[in-house]
């Protein structure tokens, strides 16, 4: 739920691992799956987005700054949620998957965008808000 309606929500789960770790939080994964060429925008709370389309496909990122007003209004858009960007059909090297900033004055790993052309390729991208761009975190 979006308690805070700053238009992004973040779920926790109680995960047991086991006696030697016991419970941790851990959040809650929101996958949007993509089976249809085109473009598609990300929620700030979308931290999985699995493409299987022998298609074009565009992904837009949502903004990276964090929002001018404080916390206090919009606490959600300021967790700078990492987001993985993964080709699971196995198209990627035939039909590219871009990935684009919000903006023009963000940056993709400082680029205007980056793409995916490997069969099962993908990315785990971060925000960086001082900097107004998303860089990679993905080995």
């Amino acid at each position: 739920m979006d308690f805070d309606q700053s238009g992004t929500s973040r779920q926790w789960l109680r995960t047991y691992l086991g006696p030697s770790v016991g419970w941790i939080m851990a959040p809650y994964q929101i996958v949007l799956p993509i089976t249809a060429a085109g473009t598609y925008s990300l929620d700030p709370s979308t931290n999985l987005v699995e493409v299987n389309v022998a298609g074009a496909v565009t992904i837009i990122l949502p903004l990276s700054a964090n929002p001018v007003v404080g916390p206090q209004a919009q606490p959600g858009l300021f967790a700078d949620n990492p987001i993985t960007i993964v080709d699971i059909g196995g198209n990627a090297a035939a039909n590219n998957i871009t990935i684009q900033p919000y903006n023009v004055s963000e940056t993709v790993m400082g680029l205007a965008s980056i793409k995916i052309a490997t069969n099962f390729g993908g990315y785990t991208l971060q925000p960086v808000p001082g900097q107004r761009t998303w860089t990679s975190i993905s080995p």
